[in-house]
């Protein structure tokens, strides 16, 4: 069995996975208060079923990791020092992984980070046109997000193939791929970036900022705010609302409708960035914890991109299996939706990894 952690604070949804890939998921009710309490927990909702690596999703962790890591007191201690970056997510995420050594000595904790698939980004797309000295001294850079996500819609792509990769969750990010390594991706040192999301701004004018600043005498921290918590779909609409309940007023709100016309164009322009870095297209696959919601807005974006030669199927679309083409036989570009959620990615990963990281660990240490 493995367990797949997700941690945002005051919220730790726990996925068990048994070894036929089925699963729960469990959303903690109180953050892990200590190894005892987090062990019962578990007991009960697994028996006394074997654990063979307990795996964790963290969002970022610099320039050091380039995959998945076996968890050791030097990584949480080179997770620590970035804590600038992340000062709310990192110390609750170093403080849960912590308890989670403590309650299950001897199992293999790994990370898995949302940017390493990105490190490698080419110098053009890395860095911003800003004096070096800031850039070097601050880690500013376009760091990504989603690589999981992006990572396993590359490798379900053939090899040596043209890919755009566009990931709907709670932010929508497009990336560029070719021969399944990244060349684009529309997030970059902040979620601000890219595109809009239910209550960020995605790209502006960095103009606004200074005259909201100037004018209207605005301070760092009511910006900030505003970019971040009352922008997207909120500030657009005025709905407060899941994304779920805002896809059904579309077409009948004017407000919604403007909404995902500016959401739909901001992904546009990043996929017709994507195609022109990578020089064509072969595939464009969809993928993300709202994939599932979102596939009218796919039907359109598909539809938008007709003129390169992608014919679709009959909309709505049925197919069997994770990994589904919507694409005609015909069509010049083949069209793919990948419905595999982000818990049921790490766990694959984590089987593989796992088997080579449990071979040193005493089999009576796996059980509860």
């Amino acid at each position: 069995m493995i367990l797949v952690v997700e941690m945002i604070p005051g919220n730790v949804k726990l996925c068990i996975f048994k070894s036929d890939g089925s699963s729960r998921d469990v959303f903690l009710k109180r953050d892990p208060e200590d190894p005892e309490t987090l062990r019962k927990d578990i007991r009960k909702l697994a028996g006394r079923s074997q654990i063979t690596a307990i795996s964790f999703r963290i969002l970022f962790g610099g320039d050091r990791f380039h995959g998945p890591s076996l968890i050791s007191p030097d990584i949480l201690s080179s997770l620590e020092k970035l804590t600038e970056f992340f000062p709310i997510y990192l110390p609750f995420a170093i403080k849960t992984i912590g308890i989670f050594q403590d309650a299950f000595k001897g199992v293999p904790l790994l990370a898995f980070f949302e940017h390493s698939f990105f490190l490698n980004l080419p110098d053009e797309e890395k860095y911003y046109a800003l004096p070096v000295e800031y850039c070097e001294d601050n880690r500013i850079r376009k760091w990504g997000f989603h690589g999981i996500f992006h990572e396993a819609n590359a490798k379900a792509m053939p090899a040596g193939e043209k890919t755009i990769s566009v990931v709907f969750d709670t932010q929508t990010t497009v990336c560029a791929l070719r021969d399944r390594e990244p060349l684009s991706i529309s997030l970059g040192y902040t979620p601000l970036e890219g595109v809009m999301s239910k209550t960020s701004s995605g790209d502006l004018d960095p103009g606004i900022v200074l005259y909201l600043m100037n004018v209207h005498k605005y301070s760092l921290h009511r910006i900030d705010d505003m970019l971040k918590n009352e922008s997207g779909f909120f500030g657009l609409t005025g709905y407060d609302i899941r994304m779920e309940d805002m896809i059904k007023l579309r077409g009948r709100d004017k407000k919604v409708d403007l909404a995902f016309d500016i959401y739909i164009s901001q992904i546009m322009k990043y996929i017709g960035e994507g195609i022109s870095v990578l020089g064509g297209l072969d595939n464009i696959i969809f993928s993300g914890g709202n994939v599932d919601i979102l596939t009218s807005i796919v039907h359109v974006i598909l539809k938008n991109l007709m003129f390169l030669g992608v014919n679709v199927e009959s909309f709505p679309w049925d197919g069997e299996g994770e990994v589904i083409c919507v694409s005609s036989a015909e069509s010049n570009i083949k069209a793919f939706i990948n419905k595999m959620n982000i818990a049921k990615i790490i766990f694959f990963k984590a089987k593989t990894v796992s088997k080579i990281k449990a071979k040193t660990v005493p089999p009576q240490a796996l059980f509860l």
